[in-house]
């Protein structure tokens, strides 16, 4: 990876990031004006973002990498069902998102440290989901306790603890699926 790609990766990163804790103060406001003007069920919509990222990926999968191990498939199925199920047992639509982002937060962070090797040097190792993890620990709890101070929020330690899942799942995901082939 040169210099300009890990760049980007490293921009992408921080835009996600920044979007994730920027959009918590207003996210009841966002939730008010959808509530009022649309009569789609907000669960809905976060089930039709998951069934697309799914076919996705298995696209992505089939077509673009000619993936034909079955074991690929198997592991993404038994990943994606967990995924479903935590999804569908949280009560409440910005759970369901917030435990969605979580997920696609692991796909952005270890992109951004899969191949860094000033992070590497820094923490005296270099697997790259172990910082990744790291990441979303930390990222998870400074989203928090932003929440914890902010008006119809709670910061709760269980809003952590179901961050990290999602993001282990995500992590899995790439550790087990996408980058499967490459080592």
């Amino acid at each position: 990876m040169d210099l300009k790609e890990k760049g980007r990766v490293w921009l992408s990163l921080g835009i996600y990031t920044l979007l994730m804790l920027v959009t918590r103060p207003i996210m009841p406001l966002l939730l008010k004006i959808y509530y009022e003007n649309l009569s789609f069920p907000l669960s809905s919509v976060c089930y039709i973002i998951s069934i697309i990222v799914f076919f996705t990926i298995i696209g992505y999968l089939a077509f673009v990498r000619k993936e034909c191990r079955a074991s690929v498939y198997g592991w993404f199925f038994v990943l994606s069902s967990i995924y479903a199920l935590l999804i569908f047992r949280q009560k409440l639509p910005a759970e369901k998102f917030h435990f969605f982002e979580y997920g696609l937060f692991s796909y952005f962070s270890h992109n951004a440290v899969k191949e860094n090797d000033i992070i590497a040097r820094l923490l005296k190792f270099k697997n790259s989901y172990v910082i990744a993890f790291i990441f979303i620990l930390v990222i998870s709890l400074i989203d928090e306790f932003i929440q914890y101070f902010l008006p119809n929020r709670v910061g709760d330690l269980r809003d952590v603890f179901l961050n990290i899942i999602s993001g282990i799942l995500g992590l899995m995901v790439i550790g087990l699926v996408l980058r499967r082939h490459e080592g």
